[in-house]
């Protein structure tokens, strides 16, 4: 069989998916009897093995997996594609739904890691796991299909009557007439309007669409600066593909500001993404999308959108825009109330624009994400943070100007204590000296970020002890003492440590067994700190060091140096300067 792949690594790592599972002879020889079968009469060997290969991992793959792989080629060419939006394709398109659970407890985003961790084991599928610093609990953070596997996908789904379509629109024309596509994908290559051909009908699309994406390939200057506007309703209509469940539009300025005629009578819309666009609002006739499972406004400053999300029962996923402090949608405020209880994920919380009024009544909430500026907002969601939302996988809070920390007893204590809290970073004043507690156990923190926090004693005791810690970043005077510690049971978790902007740190030692899985070190701008700690030697983990805008400290730790002899086992030492 490995003759057959030509020794092609491509081709045996495939075919090593399909063999995994083999366990007798009897089934190798009918993989082995396969394999000629399903090569196809071309004329170039290279081209049959691959081909062959790639045609027998698809007719291995279960039933429920096959569309999975196909709606895979919708995707550009080498394009590394987040897998939280795969995984709400597929649900969107049906081919993960509520009988393909398994397990109680178990969602449709679980599921859908749960086949792409199968098409991954078949080697149709390349994945790149996540950074556990970045989401703990998050098996997978990209994936994408090889070339060869991806012209493959195509060629088998058009076979198949999957329909899957990706075509450019530059100069008027479409590079390819999609008039068959059940899903397709538009890349506009125009950089100025009047490029655009809008009498050009007989391109139109599929009226039989399913999902749709249509993204912008110029650069975000364009679309920034107002030169590239939505493209015309004679090139994309909406109204007619009543049966399309997916509509993602991605780094486009709307005309007027408002969203596309058409869309809010889509009825069967399961999901809704307007990333990175120019838009002013919502319509409140998004109630209208009664199916919406997810909407996802991520990059798309300054949407405006309604108080009716309540009556969108079915919202599972919402992705909220980002805003500017003194824009003036700030002004309205979204209520999410009563109605919002089956959110999984609610990301981009932002408590100036937003009101939370139902939080303990989200219980299956996975994902969320807040900016937060007033005390009494941070109370509500942490309350929840600690009692309701205990299947949280991912939870980041950041603390902004509005919130004090400084006199308020107790409060610094339970944000480090939270349990199911992962991120925190904090960018206002703290009290000179951080809290210790017994509760510290029960912390899940893995990445502090501190800035201009204005501690004076020593905090790296106290954190040390966090059992979970990943990242710390002590960031422009959030520590404006002068000497810190790291003890021999400080920190057995810490991979990454930043210290920048801390203006007044003069000494910093290390323990040896202190830190002993970390992997990174960055200094910035710290004027003061005289030489890198001796205790780095014994680190035997320790692969980068990094220093910005400090001279003095660069020069030392240069292989010429004084302090070189204290890294020297570190792999990549740079020294740089603005």
């Amino acid at each position: 069989m490995v003759g057959k792949c030509g020794n092609l690594p491509l081709a045996i790592c495939l075919l090593g998916g399909i063999l995994r599972k083999k366990n007798s002879l009897r089934d190798w020889e009918s993989v082995n009897e396969k394999f000629n079968v399903v090569l196809y009469c071309g004329h170039d060997k290279r081209d049959n093995e691959i081909d062959g290969v790639v045609n027998l991992s698809y007719e291995n793959l279960p039933y429920y997996l096959k569309p999975c792989f196909l709606y895979l080629g919708i995707f550009k060419e080498d394009e590394s594609i987040d897998v939280n939006r795969v995984y709400g394709m597929w649900i969107a398109q049906g081919m993960i739904s509520n009988e393909s659970i398994r397990q109680k407890d178990e969602n449709l985003m679980d599921v859908a890691e749960l086949y792409l961790s199968e098409l991954a084991s078949t080697s149709l599928v390349q994945v790149e796991t996540t950074e556990d610093y970045l989401a703990p609990t998050r098996k997978f953070d990209t994936c994408k299909l090889h070339d060869v596997v991806r012209e493959l996908c195509l060629k088998i789904g058009e076979n198949e009557g999957f329909g899957v379509e990706i075509s450019e629109f530059k100069d008027g024309r479409f590079s390819t007439i999609p008039r068959v596509a059940r899903h397709m994908s538009i890349y506009f290559k125009n950089k100025h309007n009047r490029l655009i051909n809008s009498d050009r009908r007989e391109e139109h699309l599929s009226k039989h669409l399913r999902s749709l994406r249509i993204l912008n390939d110029v650069t975000w200057d364009a679309i920034e600066f107002g030169v590239i506007e939505f493209p015309p309703q004679s090139i994309v209509g909406f109204k007619k593909y009543k049966f399309l469940r997916e509509l993602v539009i991605e780094s486009f300025k709307f005309e007027g500001g408002k969203l596309p005629k058409g869309i809010t009578d889509l009825l069967l819309l399961r999901c809704i993404r307007l990333q990175h666009c120019v838009l002013d609002k919502l319509p409140s006739s998004i109630r209208n999308l009664v199916y919406l499972d997810t909407i996802d406004l991520v990059g798309s400053w300054n949407v405006r959108v309604p108080n009716v999300l309540n009556e969108l029962f079915r919202l599972k996923h919402l992705f909220l825009p980002p805003y500017e402090k003194d824009h003036k949608v700030v002004n309205h405020r979204l209520r999410l109330a009563e109605g919002v209880g089956e959110l999984e994920s609610l990301v981009g919380f932002n408590s100036t624009v937003h009101e939370l009024k139902c939080a303990t009544t989200i219980k299956n909430l996975r994902a969320f994400s807040a900016e937060i500026h007033d005390n009494e907002s941070l109370l509500v969601i942490l309350n929840a943070i600690a009692t309701s939302w205990n299947k949280l996988q991912i939870c980041v809070v950041e603390i902004e100007e509005g919130c004090r920390l400084k006199g308020e007893e107790g409060l610094m204590e339970l944000l480090l204590t939270c349990p199911n809290l992962y991120y925190l970073r904090i960018s206002v004043e703290t009290e000179q000296c951080l809290p210790v507690s017994s509760d510290f156990i029960r912390s899940r923190l893995v990445r502090l970020h501190l800035l201009s926090s204005g501690i004076e004693h020593d905090p790296m005791g106290i954190l040390g002890k966090l059992p979970c810690l990943v990242e710390l970043c002590l960031r422009w005077g959030s520590f404006v003492g002068e000497k810190m510690m790291c003890r021999e049971s400080d920190f057995h978790r810490l991979k990454r440590l930043e210290l920048t902007g801390l203006p007044r740190l003069r000494e910093w030692r290390v323990e040896r067994g202190a830190m002993p899985l970390l992997y990174e070190i960055e200094f910035d701008n710290c004027p003061d700190l005289e030489m890198v700690p001796d205790g780095l030697r014994w680190i035997s983990s320790l692969k980068r060091v990094t220093v910005f805008n400090m001279p003095g400290l660069g020069k030392r730790v240069l292989e010429s140096g004084e302090d070189f002899h204290k890294i020297s086992h570190v792999p990549s030492i740079n020294v740089i300067h603005d």
